[in-house]
C-alpha cells in the first residue's frame, strides 16, 4: 500500500510501479519467514547481570543504525527497512533511502531507474510511522528532516514545508528558504525576506534585502537594508537598528558585529558589551570565543566581559572549549585549561576524542591505550583499551586485546569482550557482529 500510494498519479512507469508493489508484498512474507527461521546453533556468550542477547548472530544485513523510537534502519543488497528489537522485520528492504526515525516518523524514499534530463533521477519520498503503516506520499525534489515538526519541501525549484503527516503546510511559493527556529521561518520572495510562521502566515513582511536567510536566536534575528545590518524581534519590529557593515546571528546571547572596520559584540539590547577593536571574530560558545586583535599575537579566547583567557600562540595546538575545558597540547602532550584560563589537567596524554568532555568525562589515550578522565583528571575508566568509543546513553563500545564489549560510564563491563564488532548503541540495545552475521544485545541498566 506505501508504495502504491508513493507513485499514485504518476503517469510514467505505471507498469514498473504495480510489479514494485507486488515485490513489496513478497518481500514482506519472505522478511518475516527468514527471520523467525533463527541459527540454533550459534554459541552466546555467557551474560553478565542485567546484559542478555537478544537475537544471536543471525541477522543477514550490510549496513545497521542504531535503535530509534524502538527501531533501526538496516540495509541488504542495496535496499533499506527497518527491524524492532527482536530483529523482526517492521518495513522490508525495500526502500531506495532511509533515516532513522525521529519522533515516530521516518523518511524513506524509492527511485526510479528512470533518466529525466531536467531533474536527473526521479526520487519518490514517503513518511512511514514505526507499524510500517504509510502517513503520506511525499512527491518532492527535495525533503529536508523535520524540525519544530515541519521539514523543508522544495517543488520545481520553490520551496515550502510539510507537517509530521505529511501535509503541505506551507505551499511551495518561495525562493529560498530557512529552517524554523522559535516558531518561525526566514523565506525569500522576489528577493526579498520575510518570515512566516509554522501555518504559512506571513508574520513579519517581506521588506528586506534577501542577502542570506539567518535563523532566530535569542528572540533576534539578522537582516539586511539598504547596505546596512540590523536585527529584528520576532514581532517583526526593528530592535536594534541598521547601522553595522557586517554582522552575525546571535550566539550565547552575544552577537559580532562590525563598525567602522573592527568587530565588536552586542547584546540584545544593541548595547556594546565587548568594545570595536578585532580584527577577525567567531560566534561565541560555552561562553567564550575565538577573536583576534590584529596586533601580532594571534587569536585568543575571551569571555563575555572581553577579557583574555587563552591565546593560541602559547600552545602548540588549543581546541575549542566543551563543558567549559578546552585541550591544550604542549611539547606533544594534551592536557586541559579552564575557562579561566588555567591549566586544570596535566599535560599527560598521547591524544583524546575529538568532542572533548562530553557528560563530564573524557576520551584520551595515555601509554599507547585508552581510557576516560573526568573534570578533576581522575581516572573514570581505566586505561586498557586498544580503542574507545563515545558513550551513547550511559553505554560505549570498546576494544581490548582485540575483541569488543561495552562499558558503563562508572567503567564497568556491561559486555564481556568476546565479540568481533559491538557498535551503533541506541536506547539500551547495540548490534553485535560474528562473521557476516549481526545480532541484538539488551545492554540492561546499570
Amino acid at each position: 500500500m506505501f508504495l502504491a500510494q508513493c507513485f499514485e498519479s504518476e503517469d510514467n512507469g505505471k507498469m514498473f510501479k504495480k510489479i514494485l508493489y507486488s515485490m513489496f508484498l513478497i518481500v514482506i512474507m519472505l522478511s518475516v519467514a527468514s527471520c523467525n527461521s533463527g541459527s540454533e546453533d550459534i554459541k552466546e556468550p555467557d551474560a553478565p547481570e542485567g546484559y542478555k542477547v537478544l537475537v544471536g548472530a543471525e541477522l543477514e544485513f550490510s549496513y545497521v543504525g542504531e535503535f530509534s523510537c524502538g527501531r533501526a534502519r538496516v540495509c541488504k543488497d542495496g535496499k533499506w527497512g527497518y527491524v524492532d528489537k527482536t530483529g523482526q522485520p517492521v518495513i522490508p528492504c525495500i526502500f531506495d533511502y532511509a533515516e532513522s526515525f525521529c519522533d515516530g516518523v521516518a523518511i524513506v524514499s524509492v527511485a526510479l531507474n528512470v533518466e529525466d534530463e531536467e531533474r536527473g533521477w526521479t526520487a519518490f519520498y514517503g513518511l512511514t510511522d514505526t507499524e510500517g503503516e504509510p502517513i503520506a506520499r511525499v512527491d518532492y525534489e527535495f525533503l529536508g528532516e523535520f524540525k519544530d515538526g515541519m521539514a523543508l519541501v522544495m517543488q520545481e525549484s520553490r520551496y515550502g514545508f510539510i507537517d509530521t503527516g505529511g501535509n503541505l503546510a506551507v505551499p511551495c511559493d518561495y525562493d529560498p528558504a530557512g529552517e524554523f527556529s522559535e516558531g518561525l521561518a526566514a523565506v525569500a520572495l522576489e528577493n526579498k525576506l520575510g518570515y512566516i510562521d509554522t501555518t504559512g502566515k506571513i508574520v513579519i513582511p517581506f521588506e528586506y534585502e534577501y542577502i542570506y536567510s539567518h535563523d532566530f536566536k535569542d528572540g533576534r534575528a539578522l537582516v539586511y537594508y539598504n547596505g546596512r545590518n540590523g536585527f529584528i524581534d520576532t514581532a517583526g519590529k526593528l530592535a536594534i537598528p541598521f547601522r553595522y557593515e557586517s554582522a552575525a546571528g546571535f550566539s550565547d546571547g552575544l552577537a559580532a558585529v562590525l563598525r567602522g572596520g573592527k568587530w565588536g559584540y552586542i547584546d540584545t539590547g544593541g548595547n556594546t558589551i565587548i568594545p570595536f577593536e578585532y580584527e577577525k571574530a567567531n560566534d561565541f560558545k560555552d561562553g567564550l570565543v575565538l577573536a583576534d586583535k590584529g596586533d601580532g599575537r594571534g587569536f585568543c579566547y575571551i569571555d563575555k566581559t572581553g577579557k583574555e583567557i587563552a591565546r593560541q600562540g602559547d600552545y602548540d595546538s588549543i581546541l575549542e572549549f566543551s563543558e567549559g575545558m578546552a585541550p591544550v597540547l604542549k611539547g606533544g602532550k594534551w592536557g586541559f585549561i579552564d575557562n579561566s584560563g588555567q591549566l586544570s589537567i596535566a599535560y599527560d596524554y598521547e591524544w583524546l576524542g575529538e568532542n572533548g568532555f562530553v557528560d563530564g568525562l573524557a576520551m584520551v589515550k595515555k601509554d599507547d591505550k585508552w581510557g576516560y578522565i573526568d573534570k578533576d583528571g581522575n581516572v573514570a575508566v581505566s586505561f586498557e583499551y586498544g580503542a574507545l568509543y563515545e558513550f551513547s546513553g550511559g553505554f560505549a563500545a570498546a576494544i581490548k586485546e582485540g575483541k569488543f564489549g561495552v562499558l558503563d560510564t562508572a567503567g564497568g563491563e556491561a559486555v564481556p569482550f568476546e565479540y568481533e564488532f559491538i557498535g551503533y548503541i541506541g536506547e539500551g540495545l547495540a548490534f553485535f557482529k560474528e562473521g557476516d552475521k549481526w545480532g541484538i544485545l539488551d545492554l540492561g541498566t546499570r
